[in-house]
């Protein structure tokens, strides 16, 4: 799940100390300085495949890779590759497992990957729903600060510990990691605008608004909800920002989002929980509904195709809980969803729907056409 290119730092040591090595000849030195480049493409035409969630894809070439260059530098960056494929391949065991021997054998010897090994492990954790150790992952990581990309370190790792605290209700934590975050955004608008490349805020605004929906249950719905209601603001931003890869992504992965909340609440076999959980959807779709530009605003194609979308959700939603008993369409991956009894991650909210009050301030209706902090 996790989109970085992780190659940089590590082709810099690289070139330097090869260039160092005062017993290679010139000709010796092209030759490896070749080598090396020709690896490097290789895992860019890698990344680029992961990038654009062709996962399985994206595994074999990582793992033909490392396969045929085990003495390579970028070992260990094809490993991370192979471990963020796997989780987006929904096989979060074994990218778990997978993650936690690359951030072993790299922590002494390359930082940097051990450093994003324990970032995407947080991705990971929270799929398999262990909130503890998504939290000191991204805790741990944010140790090794100085060898993460500063947009991960100083704003995509407090989005994440909010979206994370604001689901356990946890206010305080989440208003602060929060204002962490819009703080990063700035700090590195400031400090690396020069040599930013194209898309990369609208990457950086997807990946602090993801969140994994493998773990919902009637039991923790409403956890999730408030928790969503905080961090989906990062998704409706990196649409604004009209990137080809990234908008459109965090386009579907909103759209995944709402599909599978209301994949939950249209199966509830009890009708008391079902009005009570797509109270809680409509609460969140309401709230989404104050992202939307308002006319003579711009509105990019991302942004005009999830409202169209959640349009339709909310007429499904609506013949549900009042109507004829219309339903959506279940696609296979939330089929699958429902065959699978999950525990939750948060203990069900003891208070009735009527006595719950959101303390989240809502964003004004005009939203600007702009990110202000650009």
């Amino acid at each position: 799940m996790k989109k970085y290119l992780i190659l940089l730092p590590f082709m810099l040591a690289g070139c330097a100390t090869i260039l160092g090595k005062r017993s290679a000849t010139e000709d010796e030195q092209a030759v490896i300085l070749a080598k090396r480049a020709a690896e490097e493409a290789e895992l860019k035409n890698a990344e680029r495949v992961l990038e654009k969630g062709r996962f399985k894809e994206a595994q074999i070439l990582f793992k033909d890779f490392y396969g045929r260059h085990q003495q390579s530098s970028f070992y260990q960056a094809a490993r991370l590759g192979e471990a963020e494929a796997l989780d987006g391949m929904e096989e979060y065991q074994q990218a778990a497992s997978l993650y936690r021997d690359v951030y072993l054998r790299t922590i002494q010897s390359q930082p940097q990957i051990a450093a994003l090994a324990l970032y995407k492990m947080s991705f990971t954790y929270e799929a398999l729903g262990d909130d503890e150790k998504t939290i000191a992952a991204l805790l741990d990581a944010r140790k090794l600060s100085e060898h993460l990309p500063l947009e991960v370190a100083e704003a995509e790792i407090p989005a994440r510990l909010a979206a994370i605290y604001g689901r356990q209700g946890r206010e305080q934590e989440t208003v602060d990691y929060l204002g962490q975050a819009d703080k990063g955004i700035a700090k590195v608008l400031q400090e690396q605008r020069p040599q930013l490349q194209p898309g990369w805020l609208a990457k950086t605004y997807f990946q602090m608004g993801l969140v994994s929906t493998n773990q919902i249950s009637e039991e923790n719905f409403s956890e999730f909800a408030q928790g969503q209601r905080w961090i989906q603001v990062y998704l409706f931003k990196a649409m604004k920002q009209n990137d080809e890869i990234w908008s459109l992504r965090a386009q579907e992965e909103l759209q995944n989002v709402y599909r599978d909340l209301f994949t939950l609440v249209e199966s509830s076999k009890n009708r008391d929980v079902q009005s009570r959980l797509g109270g809680d959807l409509l609460d969140l779709m309401d709230q989404a509904e104050l992202y939307k530009p308002i006319l003579g605003q711009k509105e990019t194609t991302y942004e005009k195709n999830f409202f169209g979308y959640l349009a339709e959700v909310r007429k499904k939603l609506d013949n549900v809980l009042y109507g004829s008993g219309e339903t959506m369409s279940l696609t296979e991956e939330s089929q699958r969803l429902n065959s699978i009894k999950r525990a939750g991650r948060v203990k069900p909210d003891s208070l009735l729907p009527e006595e719950q009050k959101s303390p989240i301030p809502l964003p004004p209706k005009v939203v600007p056409e702009e990110d202000p902090n650009l």
